[in-house]
């Protein structure tokens, strides 16, 4: 019984101290970021996902990579006052280690059930004549070739993108039918922006931390203001890359009328984006000038931090958690 004690002791400070607190910090940087951006899509930047994943996925790669070291042979001698008889290996952190792998595989598994399409694709006819005319112009556009597109009867959304690992462009028949190719031709370009940023799975990996973090509430927010924001920031993406301003934007208040209200569709971006008034400042921008396309540094700085947090438990020298491990471990002894 007493192997529950440190992986519960763990456990509790990290998602009640460690991640509160961090969180409360990396709200704080949002608003600053948010007063300092100057134009409103530049706040779906990497910047903003690195700020609203770090405070969950960092304290978390640190845990496991911390309690994975403990857990190999001969290295809970130093810590662990707790007999485990003739084991070379701290059952306490092979415990945790447990525990954090059946939690992240149970949420992870729950996430992914509860952001499945509300209609099943597969379910959904397919529409080959238009499916041909969306290849052929997607096969006239460089910035277009081997993108995977296929048109649907009855989908969900007049255009959206589904999928984590190999995202497929999903276009409505009857949308598809009506749009000229200016307008198709934009609307790919769009969804190609969002297929190179990985859009679909930053936002199943945000909406993961977000709901394993207690105080992920806090960022809710800024979260979707994160994917407000991206949508105008692909909107620029396929100017930048020869779609039509004016046909974007025709394509967009199109698809706004014609099916998104009322239909959700998780885990997907969707070309109408979300309220009226994101809508009227996507086209404003539109009509005005593209957006400058997002910088890199969030990304990488994001990389190298969660890299740090697996390598660091992993050098010479006892760790932080092998600390709090042994203060654990001693109370234990002192109190029982």
């Amino acid at each position: 019984m007493s192997e529950l004690i440190f992986p519960a002791a763990a456990i509790a400070v990290t998602f009640f101290v460690v991640l509160p607190a961090l969180t409360l910090i990396s709200g704080g940087l949002l608003a600053l970021r948010r007063r300092r951006t100057r134009r409103w899509p530049d706040f779906g930047g990497h910047g903003t996902f690195a700020l609203l994943v770090a405070p969950t996925a960092l304290p978390l790669l640190w845990l496991s990579s911390s309690a994975l070291h403990q857990a190999e042979p001969e290295q809970g001698a130093a810590h662990c006052l707790v007999d485990h008889a003739e084991s070379l290996t701290c059952l306490d952190a092979a415990l945790l280690v447990g525990l954090m792998v059946i939690s992240a595989v149970a949420l992870l598994a729950l996430r992914v059930w509860r952001a499945r399409p509300a209609v099943a694709l597969g379910a959904l006819v397919e529409d080959a004549p238009l499916t041909a005319r969306i290849a052929a112009i997607a096969a006239a556009h460089p910035g277009l070739r081997g993108l995977r597109a296929r048109v649907m009867r009855r989908a969900p959304a007049p255009v959206c993108t589904v999928g984590w690992l190999r995202p497929v462009v999903i276009l409505d028949a009857c949308f598809a039918r009506d749009a000229d190719p200016a307008m198709i031709e934009a609307a790919l370009l769009h969804e190609r922006a969002h297929i190179t940023g990985l859009d679909t799975l930053r936002t199943l990996v945000a909406q993961i931390c977000l709901s394993v973090n207690p105080a992920g509430g806090w960022l809710k927010a800024d979260f979707e203001r994160w994917r407000q924001a991206r949508e105008a920031l692909c909107d620029g993406e396929a100017v930048r890359r020869g779609g039509e301003a004016l046909a974007l934007a025709e394509g967009i208040l199109r698809a706004a009328r014609f099916r998104c209200e009322g239909h959700t569709l998780a885990g997907a971006s969707l070309l109408c984006g979300h309220d009226a008034m994101t809508l009227k400042l996507r086209v404003a921008l539109l009509m005005d000038e593209p957006s400058a396309p997002a910088r890199a540094w969030g990304r990488w700085i994001l990389l190298g931090a969660a890299l740090a947090a697996l390598v660091i438990p992993h050098l010479p020298g006892p760790s932080a958690l092998a600390y709090f491990h042994f203060e654990v471990e001693r109370l234990l002894h002192v109190f029982l």
